[in-house]
């Protein structure tokens, strides 16, 4: 009698052990709930004393990606990425920004670093990361609804860290109407997020007639909260998505939206638009002020101090001369415009990055999974919200780039084979996948 069994061996995993996929899963979720109720959560974590705590996800951020920078295989234009922010950041200190200014820049950008170096780890939990951004935009629309019936106690809220102030919600108004930020920080913020969650969802709705009823609440959500860029790009960003599903040519429109972004600030060098339209009650005034005074004065700051070809530098424009000003270049703070936000940052080296929009559009277009669709859309809108957003430091856009590359559908593997191999995940190559003051 023939007594050998076979015998199948089987990884014994404890109840409570999270693998690397789940867990840095679970920071790209945090990222998203600590964005969807910043400002409730900023208020209530004050109350108890433990503002400090809603700042944790972004450190785990930048925990997670020191420790997986010494594995990381990424692509040659990543690292050439990383080596132009290094210099940058060198180019900086000779400005006059000291390391606190770059500290608070790295700060800045942990969502966006999280998703190159560690958005292929990611791709293995995209089920639940669906299920989370699809209760973050229910959650972001009732936030509009609320706001809009009752007085939320967060409304206009904020509190101090240290000898800083910081805003836990802004309380503004526009031609007397309130800008609505439901849970969030800020209406810019709020609307941001409504498009890219409803955006990256309706990817994945089979139904026709479900995907439009998406599409018009989250319009309607957007229009609700006032910010009108937000609410212009995306009914833009469906137009497009509407001629991709009849495989209409989108190069033009890609290369138009691209071009269109770099265009607007030289052109605000030389139109000649009466300082009274920046002040007016109309639809455009907050576009005619950045024509009028935002542009042309981030370009003067700019060219004044010589840094045309190579920049201010990394942690000397941007959201960190808030925290940590630098003396005479106060008003590289905000650039109102991506393209000129990476001019500022990095000259012609920036100017390349926001250029590479383009061939990514395309890329993008190409025949492939919902997720690619998904990817699309979103890149589209963000390219749209930038011609008068720096979008770099809005916290959503970077948290939407931390899914993975769109190389490749995203794959979720079977838990039979994740107990054969329990090492699979380590074996995978690796591959890099806004009004104002929107920074966290």
């Amino acid at each position: 009698m023939n007594t050998s069994l076979p015998i199948t061996l089987r990884a014994q995993r404890s109840p409570l052990e999270i693998d690397k996929p789940t867990l840095l899963t679970l920071i790209a979720i945090s990222l998203l709930f600590v964005e969807t109720f910043g400002g409730a959560l900023r208020y209530y974590a004050d109350v108890a004393g433990l503002s400090w705590v809603l700042y944790l996800p972004k450190i785990a951020c930048l925990l997670a990606v020191a420790l997986e920078m010494p594995h990381y295989k990424g692509r040659p234009e990543v690292w050439l990425v990383l080596l132009g922010l290094v210099t940058a950041s060198g180019l900086a200190l000779l400005h006059g920004a000291s390391l606190p200014n770059i500290a608070f820049s790295v700060f800045i950008y942990a969502p966006l670093l999280f998703g190159l170096i560690c958005g292929v780890y990611i791709e293995q939990r995209m089920p639940l990361l669906c299920k989370v951004i699809g209760l973050c935009l229910i959650a972001s629309l009732l936030g509009v609804a609320l706001d809009m019936y009752t007085n939320v106690p967060w409304k206009g809220y904020s509190y101090v860290i240290g000898d800083t102030e910081l805003s836990g919600n802004k309380a503004w108004g526009s031609g007397g109407i309130d800008r609505l930020a439901g849970f969030s920080r800020d209406s810019t913020t709020l609307a941001v997020m409504i498009a890219l969650f409803s955006l990256f969802m309706a990817a994945f709705i089979h139904s026709r007639l479900l995907r439009i009823m998406l599409y018009v609440a989250a319009l309607t959500g957007i229009v609700l909260t006032t910010n009108k860029s937000t609410a212009a790009a995306y009914f833009l960003t469906l137009v497009m998505l509407f001629g991709a599903a009849y495989r209409l040519p989108r190069a033009p429109a890609f290369l138009v939206v691209t071009l269109v972004g770099l265009a607007l600030p030289v052109a605000s060098l030389m139109l000649n638009i009466p300082q009274s339209e920046a002040y007016s009650a109309g639809m455009l005034a907050s576009f005619n002020d950045r024509l009028i005074h935002s542009w042309p004065n981030f370009i003067q700051v700019v060219v004044d101090q010589g840094w045309s070809w190579w920049g201010a530098g990394f942690g000397a424009s941007g959201g960190t001369l808030a925290a940590f000003p630098i003396t005479g270049i106060e008003l590289l703070f905000i650039a109102d415009n991506t393209a000129l936000y990476l001019w500022g940052m990095l000259g012609a080296f920036g100017v390349l990055l926001y250029l590479l929009l383009f061939p990514l559009l395309l890329r993008l277009h190409e025949r492939g999974p919902r997720f690619r669709e998904a990817l699309l859309g979103i890149v589209f809108c963000v390219t749209l919200i930038g011609w008068a957003t720096d979008v770099l430091e809005v916290v959503t856009p970077p948290c939407s780039w931390a899914l993975p590359s769109p190389t490749s559908p995203p794959r979720c593997e079977p838990r039979s084979r994740l107990l054969r191999h329990p090492d699979a995940s380590a074996r995978h190559e690796w591959r890099a996948p806004l009004e104002r003051n929107g920074y966290s």
